[in-house]
């Protein structure tokens, strides 16, 4: 009897903004382009339908799994996510991976190009996270990214985090984070968004890289080929260890939530 591979629902925050929602609703039709015989649903943790659970239980126990188009370990993954699963299997969240690099990359030599001239220094701007840990992973896709660039350009491209929202040990807004880099002699200062589509954030993110005289802003990650390879290759990796074996194996060691793989291939 010929095996098919389970479905793949796509599980993005969920937004009130209608530019959000449309560029979130364009990478599912990115991954299907690259795989157009793997079926791909839509799910949302928030404001918007189906939810994840409701998505699951359309599928009347056809096997499916998760992939939490989500950039860090934060609350919908560690508590939201683990309710809503049901019969399911999740997949990592999307950072840190080299894809995400490569796709930042992307937006980066996208907002160089409209300003005529490369960066010598880029602010990653995240939400951030006030909890403890919450913003370890935007740190460190900051130093892959700035491997990167070092690997592509054979000169070195700080790349330094900037922070909405950070604990009070942590001072890391745009402004300060540029004005760093300029104490550093960077003047063409280019500012990424650590987002997954556009929005009040990324709104912000314009008029303050402008009042601070940066060279200029990338658009958030959205809907691009590296990312629907990325989301693809979260969806493979947890489908291998839920078929190899024992799928107990396939189960959760670093965070403790059900269902989620962390083993081999998920970098």
């Amino acid at each position: 009897m010929a095996s098919f591979p389970p479905v793949l629902i796509a599980a993005a925050h969920g937004s009130r903004e209608a530019r959000a929602q449309r560029e979130t609703g364009r990478l599912p039709a990115e991954i299907r382009a690259l795989r157009p015989t793997l079926r791909v649903e839509s799910a949302f943790f928030d404001i918007h339908g189906p939810t994840v659970d409701e998505a699951v239980a359309a599928l009347r126990g056809t096997p499916a799994i998760v992939v939490p188009l989500l950039l860090g370990a934060g609350f919908h993954f560690t508590v939201d996510l683990p309710a809503l699963l049901g019969p399911a299997r999740a997949a990592k969240p999307l950072a840190p991976h080299p894809l995400l690099t490569e796709a930042l990359t992307y937006r980066l030599e996208e907002a160089e190009a409209r300003a005529g001239s490369p960066a010598d220094a880029v602010v990653l701007a995240a939400a951030g996270s006030r909890r403890p840990g919450g913003n370890d992973g935007c740190y460190a896709v900051a130093r892959h990214l700035s491997r990167a660039l070092y690997v592509q350009r054979g000169e070195p491209v700080p790349v330094r985090p900037a922070l909405l929202c950070a604990g009070r040990e942590e001072d890391r807004s745009l402004a300060r984070t540029a004005q760093d880099l300029r104490a550093e002699d960077r003047t063409r200062i280019a500012v990424v968004p650590y987002l997954m589509a556009p929005g009040r954030f990324s709104d912000y993110l314009d008029a303050e890289a402008e009042r601070t005289g940066c060279m200029c802003t990338a658009r958030p990650l959205g809907a691009q080929a590296a990312m629907a390879r990325l989301v693809l290759a979260r969806f493979d990796a947890c489908a291998r260890l839920t078929t190899a074996g024992n799928p107990a194996d396939a189960g959760v060691v670093r965070w403790g939530v059900p269902g989620v793989s962390d083993k081999a291939g998920c970098r």
